[in-house]
C-alpha cells in the first residue's frame, strides 16, 4: 500500500508521522481554533519532551556502555598485571632468599648472586615490566605470545606473563644459579 498522494497545489504540515494537517482546510471557529491552538502548544512540547528524553537516553546509553567496557578492561588488566607482578616478585624473592640464606649461615654470598639481585631488582621493576616497548597503548602485550598457548583465562593469563621478555629472561636467568 503507498502513502496517500496530495491533490496538486496542496501543502501540508507534518508534526506526527500518523496526523497530517491540511492547513487550507483549518478551524472556522473559535472554538476550533483555540482547540488547534492547544493542540499545536501540547504538540511542541511533546516534541521538546520526546527529543529530551531522546538526549537523555543517548547520554545514558553512552555512560552505561563506557563503564562497562571500562570496568571489563580494567578486570583484565588487573589480573594480568598480577600474573606478570607475582612472577617477577617470585623471581626477586628466590634471588633475595639465596643472598638471605648465606647470610644467615655466615657465609658471603657469591658476588654473581649479589650482583644478579641487583640486576634484576632494576629490570622487574614496575616501570621496566611494563614499558612502552613491551605493551601497546590499549594495554594489549607486544612480545609474540603462541595462540595455543592461550588456553582459558587463568592458563592464558599465567602463558602472557611467562612469554614476557623480562619475565622469561630472568626465569632463565634464576635457573642457571650454581652455587
Amino acid at each position: 500500500m503507498g502513502s496517500p498522494r496530495a491533490p496538486t497545489g496542496t501543502s501540508f504540515e507534518i508534526i506526527d508521522p500518523n496526523l497530517v494537517v491540511r492547513p487550507e482546510h483549518g478551524p472556522s471557529s473559535a472554538t476550533s481554533q483555540i482547540a488547534a491552538s492547544e493542540y499545536n502548544a501540547i504538540s511542541l512540547d511533546t516534541r521538546k519532551l520526546q527529543a529530551q528524553h531522546s538526549t537523555e537516553g543517548y547520554r545514558d546509553g553512552i555512560a552505561n556502555g563506557k563503564a562497562d567496557r571500562i570496568q571489563a578492561g580494567f578486570d583484565q588488566g588487573f589480573a594480568l598485571g598480577a600474573n606478570i607482578g607475582l612472577s617477577a616478585g617470585r623471581l626477586l624473592g628466590v634471588l633475595e632468599g639465596l643472598v638471605a640464606s648465606f647470610g644467615e649461615n655466615g657465609l658471603d654470598e657469591p658476588a654473581q648472586i649479589g650482583q644478579l639481585l641487583s640486576d634484576a631488582t632494576k629490570e622487574l621493576s614496575e616501570s621496566s615490566i611494563f614499558a612502552e616497548e613491551y605493551w601497546g597503548h590499549d594495554g594489549t602485550w607486544k612480545y609474540p605470545v603462541a595462540q595455543e598457548e592461550v588456553g582459558n583465562k587463568d592458563e592464558m593469563l599465567a602463558n602472557i606473563a611467562r612469554r614476557h621478555p623480562g619475565i622469561a629472561k630472568w626465569e632463565k636467568k634464576v635457573k642457571d644459579v650454581k652455587i
